[in-house]
């Protein structure tokens, strides 16, 4: 086992972000170690989704550090915030691939197309190698008989199927996943999130925000609880979900949700 086998992939470390005059990120601390899943709970406006956007630097943050494999993302130096070059965006969110809630596909394009642009355009891979990678992740996804399909022929759930696929066809060090049902139908749900089961038990590094509680029991390494733009609560599932929990903000949190579930 090498040195830093027990060493951050993401370090994100009091990052605080506002539009306007409103806070949404306040001195947001957490880390996911590589093969960790963690999954981000919380109301709606708790800055779930935002805190992914900045890891990706989709959104800048106005103060505090992300690191992912020792790299500061998005600024050469957090210090001074001098943006990196838009080539060297382009590379680093190739290595944190995110899927979104709304599929995000290019409608004229195939699914296969829809893997194979990145891995051409950013890998740099011929497109006889792209084709061969798409080809495979879509297996991998159960969707090998759908690779010359447009979006329009696709249901919701195979959609995203195609998303997961094609960020993770990118080779990502860490997969940050946005309410990735939530666009769903009940029936679709299962589907999506038995890829996202297979790809944890391969090792996958995931940042997983998500509604979807008894997922994130089963499947998370840790879950992170964000209330009004922070870190709340944090440890292990049978903790942050269990029957006795201090916490009274995450308590009146999953008393709300398991009431309008149930």
């Amino acid at each position: 086992m090498s040195a830093n086998a027990n060493a951050a992939l993401l370090d994100v470390r009091d990052v605080s972000k506002a539009f306007g005059a409103v806070e949404v990120l306040r001195a947001v601390s957490l880390e996911v170690k590589r093969g960790e899943v963690v999954s981000v709970i919380g109301p709606s406006g708790s800055g779930k989704t935002t805190l992914l956007r900045c890891v990706n630097f989709l959104e800048s943050y106005d103060s505090g550090s992300i690191r992912i494999d020792g790299r500061e993302v998005g600024y050469r130096e957090a210090a001074t915030r001098q943006r990196r070059s838009e080539r060297d965006l382009a590379a680093m969110r190739a290595e944190t691939g995110m899927v979104f809630q709304s599929f995000n596909l290019f409608p004229h394009l195939t699914a296969a197309g829809n893997i194979m642009l990145g891995l051409r355009k950013v890998r740099g891979k011929s497109d006889a190698e792209a084709r061969q990678i798409a080809e495979h992740w879509l297996g991998r996804v159960g969707l090998a008989h759908k690779a010359d399909s447009l979006p329009a022929e696709l249901s919701g759930g195979q959609q995203q199927r195609v998303g997961i696929a094609r960020a993770v066809a990118m080779e990502p060090k860490i997969l940050l996943l946005d309410e990735i049902t939530s666009a769903l139908d009940p029936e679709l749900v299962g589907e999506v999130l038995e890829v996202v089961r297979r790809l944890a038990e391969d090792g996958m590094t995931m940042l997983m925000v998500t509604h979807e509680m008894a997922f994130a029991r089963d499947a998370s390494s840790r879950i992170v609880f964000m209330a009004d733009g922070s870190v709340s609560a944090a440890g292990p599932p049978a903790e942050i979900l269990g029957a006795e929990i201090e916490n009274e903000r995450l308590r009146n949190f999953l008393a709300r949700f398991r009431a309008s579930h149930f």
